[in-house]
């Protein structure tokens, strides 16, 4: 499902010159794929940045939607925007090669995800933006005409010092398998207040990605815990960490957490990352105690330009 966008008129003439040209596609090809990781490793070094798009679809609630958007200057690829939707609220990544910055890359690849979008259910589009990009670039949100949300989120980093961790008998921390889909994403749903399809996608795509590991705390069979923890970029990055209600604040979560971080210790050699939301102090204290440190906080800014035709 990858399409060819001839580019002309306005700023867009002289990418055009250059033999410019955007792309786009619901599933990278391997040389898309590592193309963008190269830019998004020379960006992210250059700019100072922590988070790394998701270079994948399979959460997406339709896996057929555009979900990257790719700016090539001749063979080069030049810029990227990813597309997050695993419900109407589509977030999105932008990123431009540094020789590249300031020639409308950018615009062109929101201009396009705009058009190719309009055919789908999308609702409200936000821009993926750190703080100290932000700070660095303090006419982004009047140029791009965009509106700082007040939520954020922060990300956490940690090293790879193993836990010095006593067993739990009763509790037993497994790799997920398919029988356990219908109990993770019940209580997931519960735990994060998702619709029970999107809480059930989650499931069954982490049980079946490779990239994905999906740890249970189990005992006598019931599912009472859960994590998943991404393995498809630079480090271990760990989400969708939930407690089955009525366990909650008994530590279960925590012993998990410190189980699968001793077991990717022993088989990987990247360090950890996982996001609390701002409004959740609680749960950043206990990361905290876990030995996660803040990397950056990474804003929501609205695309007050998007509109649904």
């Amino acid at each position: 499902m990858t399409r060819e966008l001839p580019v002309s008129g306005g700023s867009f003439a002289y990418f055009y010159c250059l033999q410019e040209r955007i792309e786009w596609t619901n599933e990278l090809t391997s040389l898309q794929k590592a193309a963008a990781k190269s830019l998004i490793k020379e960006v992210m070094s250059h700019d100072g940045l922590f988070r790394e798009p998701y270079l994948s679809n399979q959460f997406n609630f339709d896996v057929l939607m555009p979900a990257f958007f790719i700016a090539y200057v001749e063979s080069q690829l030049v810029g990227l925007l990813t597309v997050y939707a695993d419900d109407e609220e589509a977030e999105l990544c932008l990123l431009v090669a540094l020789d590249w910055r300031g020639q409308g890359i950018a615009k062109a690849l929101f201009e396009t995800f705009k058009r190719e979008i309009a055919a789908y259910s999308i609702d409200s589009v936000s821009l993926i933006i750190e703080r100290r990009f932000l700070e660095n670039n303090p006419n982004l949100l009047e140029h791009w005409n965009v509106t700082l949300e007040r939520d954020s989120e922060y990300w956490l980093g940690r090293g790879r010092i193993p836990f010095v961790m006593q067993k739990c008998p009763d509790l037993m921390v497994t790799a997920a398998e398919a029988k356990y889909v219908g109990s993770i994403a019940q209580f997931q749903a519960q735990a994060f207040g998702n619709p029970m399809d999107q809480s059930l996608r989650y499931a069954q795509k982490a049980v079946e990605d490779e990239e994905c590991l999906l740890y249970l705390v189990l005992n006598d069979n019931r599912v009472m815990a859960s994590c998943t923890v991404d393995i498809s970029s630079d480090s271990n990055y760990l989400f969708g960490l939930a407690v089955a209600d009525g366990f909650r604040g008994q530590g279960i979560g925590t012993y998990l957490v410190q189980s699968l971080i001793n077991e990717r210790i022993a088989d990987d050699t990247r360090p950890f990352q996982i996001t609390v939301e701002s409004d959740n102090p609680e749960a950043r204290k206990l990361y905290e105690r876990l030995g996660f440190e803040q990397q950056t906080e990474v804003l929501h800014v609205k695309a007050k330009s998007f509109v649904k035709h």
